[in-house]
Parts: C-alpha cells; structure tokens; sequence
C-alpha cells in the first residue's frame, strides 16, 4: 500500500513539475489537435518512465539527468522553447525535491543504524511518504498564491534572460552536492551529518532568493531609469510641439499682415512695389517647402526639427525616404528615433565643422520599418557587452537611451546593430510593421 502511494505521488510530482513548465511556455509548435493529442500521451509515458526510473529508490541522482534530458528533447519536439532552458528547469525542479526529501533518509539511517544506501533503496516508509507528500503539497500550494503565480513566471524568464549562468552554477551545484551526500552515505551518517544537510538546504534556498531579489532589482532600476529617460523624451517632444505651435500662430499672422499689403498695393496700384513683395515672400513660402515630406506628420516633424538643430550646428544632413508606415506608436516613435539623432548630433559637435555630417535613410521593405543612421563621430564608443558607456558625468541620467532603444524594438521583434570605421558611427536597426504578415 505505501508503495503505491508513492507511486502516486511521483505522478503528482512530475504533471505538478510539466504544469509549471507549461505555465513558462504554453505556445506550441502548431495548433493541431493531433500535436496536442501526442503530447498528452508524450506526458503520460514520461510519467512512467520516472516511475520505473525511481522505483526502486526515494531519490535517484542519476534519474534526475536522465529524466530532464529526455524531457526538454520531447518538450523541444512540440514547443517553442530553448532546449537549454528547459532542462535547466527540470533538473532545478527534481534536484531541489531530492534534496528536501534527503533529511529524512538521514534520520531514518541514524534511527535504525543503516547506511544511506540500504535506506534509499527497498520499500518506502511512513514517514518517507508523509514528508513527500508535504513537500509536495507545499510547491504547490506556493506556486498558487496569487503574488507567487502573478510574479514567479516573469521572475524565471528574467533569470534565465540574464541571470542563466547563476541558475546552472546553483543547479550544478545542487547536484553535485546531492550526489556528494549519496556516495558519503554508504558509511552512514551521523547527528553532524543532518544538521549540516539542513544547513545546505538553507544556504541554497537562500542563494537561489538572493539571485531572485537582485535580478528583480536591477530590473526595477533599469525600467526606473528608462521611465525617466522616457519622461525626458516626452517632456522634450512637448515642448518642440508647443515650439511649432507657436511658429505656426505667428506664421498665420505674418499670412495676414501680407495679405493685407498685397491689397492695399493693388488698391493703390503700386503694382510694382507687390510685385517685389510678392517675389520676397515666396521665396520664404519656397524654402519652407523644401522641407522633407514623407506624408506621415509625426515622422515629417521629428525630421524637420531635428533637421534645424543640425543646421544651427552647422551639420550637413543627407535625408533618403520611401516610407508609408512604422509599427510604432507616436510616443515610441518620438523616443526611438529622437534619441538616435540626438546622440548622432552630440558627435558631430565632437567633430570640426568642416566634418559634420548626418546621413539617414528610412525605408518599408516585406512588411518590416528599416532605418539606417550614419554620422561623423572623432572617437569610438565604449562599449560593456550590449550597453554603451557613457561619458557624461551624470552616468545615471545618461547611457540609457540605446538600452530603451532596444527594449522598444523588441516589443515589436526588431534589433539593432552597430558598427564603427573610425570616422564614421553607423545604427542599423529594423521591426516587423504587423506579426500577421510577418508570420
């Protein structure tokens, strides 16, 4: 009877570990039925072959690779998903198990004078039933509460985003510990034996919430940094919209006050003093249509602004254009594109007039936005891996602004990349304009 009920809480332990996986990455391959079918019988065999695997045992080292090898290939097969991640997962789920269930073969091994290994293999105990049970039991009431559920699921996503190698050192770890105390507990244990199991139980508990806590800081950091360069952004797009307003009011009565002395000219036939008025002003009126013009007002005001800072730097600027739409929202837009010609200006202050130079050239090609962005630079940036560092003083307020870059075209499946001549600093950056087409 008490095998059986061990039996049966293996199957609860492997569909409450496959459930938590699935929870990580429900997106299959292809939305078939008959995929789904064979993955739940996928499910159902693995299940068995834990069993078999561990059947004769309360923890099998061995088990645990063997099972999350085979597990993240199946998984591999029917889901989008890193074969790495999963296995990662498995063997973290399964090695923190065996570790919590060992304390209690120590103490049955004191209690009745047994080496580990005598203990470990054979039928299974009352006592080594209740506590798998009620570690069981505990998962999964932990992985339920409604702070856990809501917060655990982008927490292991971050690790294993940026934190992969501190998951595989405490999963390796872990292992190599468990299995430690396997082969140490052939000779049997004593009382120091458990306390200093209890004490690695702990100190591994602990390891695994502190890389939690700090990759859950930085993460509140950096998206408390982007918030107040976003801020930034927008308060400065505000203002160049209240800039242009303006403009736009005074240029209406400049409008009218012309139109007022082109009528008094012809009322007072001084046809000739109009005609040089009128030659005047539309040459004015021909140098405000020079401006570029793609169709999309944002886009066009960005440009043009940006474009009279450069001339107020004396920076020659070279625009090429054959767009009709971009997937961003006009905020995004303003963010993205601001930003880059901002610091393509700043380094081209940096350079003697005579070589200041913007090139930029937006184009749509198979449903993406592409954008390349070249500019003068008189040094090579400094880079720490993907973040470029920054040489402003005020380190915390600045050097973000790549990052936020990055973090919006990710959100519609774009990158970018840059490169660097020695004279010259490029940006080449591109995002799908609908996932629909793209797929």
């Amino acid at each position: 009877m008490l095998q059986e009920c061990y039996v049966l809480i293996q199957v609860i332990e492997m569909l409450q570990g496959i459930w938590i996986i699935y929870s990580l990455y429900p997106e299959f391959r292809k939305d078939s039925r008959w995929l789904k079918g064979v993955w739940a019988v996928g499910c159902a065999v693995l299940c068995i072959l834990y069993i078999w695997s561990t059947w004769d045992s309360y923890i099998s080292n061995i088990a645990i690779l063997v099972i999350a090898i085979i597990f993240s290939l199946i998984y591999k097969c029917f889901f989008e998903v890193k074969t790495g991640h999963i296995f990662l997962l498995v063997a973290l789920y399964l090695t923190s198990i065996s570790f919590l269930k060992l304390p209690v073969l120590i103490l049955e091994g004191m209690w009745f004078g047994k080496a580990l290994i005598s203990v470990n293999r054979g039928n299974r105990t009352v006592l080594e039933c209740c506590w798998y049970i009620m570690v069981v039991t505990g998962i999964l009431l932990l992985i339920r509460k409604k702070k856990v559920s809501e917060n655990y699921e982008k927490l292991i996503h971050l690790l294993l985003a940026e934190r992969i190698r501190a998951v595989f050192a405490v999963t390796g770890i872990q292992w190599i510990l468990l299995s430690y105390n396997m082969w140490l507990g052939k000779q049997g244990f004593q009382t120091v034996d458990f306390v200093l199991n209890i004490l690695l139980i702990f100190c591994i508990s602990v390891s695994l919430l502190c890389v939690l806590l700090r990759t859950a800081y930085n993460k509140i950091q950096t998206d408390k940094n982007n918030l107040d360069i976003s801020q930034s952004l927008l308060q400065e797009q505000t203002a160049e919209i209240h800039e242009l307003y303006k403009k736009s009011v005074e240029h209406l009565h400049e409008y009218c006050h012309t139109m007022e002395h082109l009528y008094c000219c012809i009322e007072e036939k001084r046809y000739k003093e109009a005609k040089e008025f009128l030659g005047k002003y539309l040459g004015v009126l021909n140098e405000e249509r020079s401006r570029v013009w793609t169709g999309l007002p944002f886009l066009d005001f960005i440009i043009n602004y940006k474009k009279q800072v450069m001339d107020q730097k004396e920076i020659r600027f070279r625009l090429e254009l054959d767009v009709y739409e971009y997937p961003f929202e006009e905020a995004e837009l303003g963010i993205l594109l601001g930003n880059l010609l901002d610091n393509a200006i700043e380094a081209c202050e940096k350079c003697e007039p005579g070589r200041r130079e913007i090139y930029l050239r937006i184009w749509n090609a198979r449903y993406r936005f592409m954008l390349k962005l070249a500019n003068s630079s008189s040094k090579s940036p400094v880079m720490k891996g993907q973040k470029f560092l920054t040489d402003k003083a005020d380190k915390n307020a600045h050097g973000m602004g790549v990052e936020l870059v990055r973090r919006i075209l990710k959100k519609y499946d774009g990158d970018i990349e840059f490169h660097y001549d020695g004279e010259h600093f490029e940006a080449k950056l591109f995002a799908f304009i609908a996932k629909e087409e793209k797929e």
